[in-house]
């Protein structure tokens, strides 16, 4: 059983995190401490001035909060809100905050995914603890 298990969830139409969320439930020790991240990535500069004022922070008051309700699912659990490139932040959280187990999903790699990676064949790549990719 992990002590500290870090979740990475996206919000859109193509993930639901209730499987990860089960499989934290069943792979978490008794007082263990659980981590949802959910990672933004970057705006470019060109499409910046395409957006509303305050668009950013109303974003990111609304992702907060969908990540402290799931978090409401778990004894001991917390939402964390980050911005870059989603595998080195997912990387990055796992270092800083100690975690021994990673639960990411995955989707069927398309073409891209060849060249560059997925997410998650990244976070499997390089990270320092036990990941448990779900399919």
């Amino acid at each position: 059983m992990y002590k500290h298990i870090l979740v990475p969830v996206a919000f859109d139409d193509d993930h639901d995190p209730a499987a990860a969320l089960e499989a934290t439930r069943k792979l978490a020790a008794p007082d263990a401490q659980v981590t949802l991240v959910h990672v933004m990535a970057d705006v470019p500069g060109y499409a910046i001035s395409y957006m509303p004022p305050g668009y950013s922070d109303e974003l990111k008051r609304t992702l907060q909060a969908s990540l402290d309700k799931l978090a409401e699912g778990f004894d001991n659990a917390r939402g964390v809100l980050r911005e870059g490139s989603p595998a080195n932040e997912i990387l990055a959280l796992a270092e800083e905050s100690g975690a021994d187990c990673i639960v990411i999903a995955s989707h069927r790699p398309g073409f891209g995914d060849y060249l560059i990676g997925s997410t998650a064949a990244r976070v499997v790549r390089h990270a320092h603890c036990s990941v448990l990719v779900l399919r």
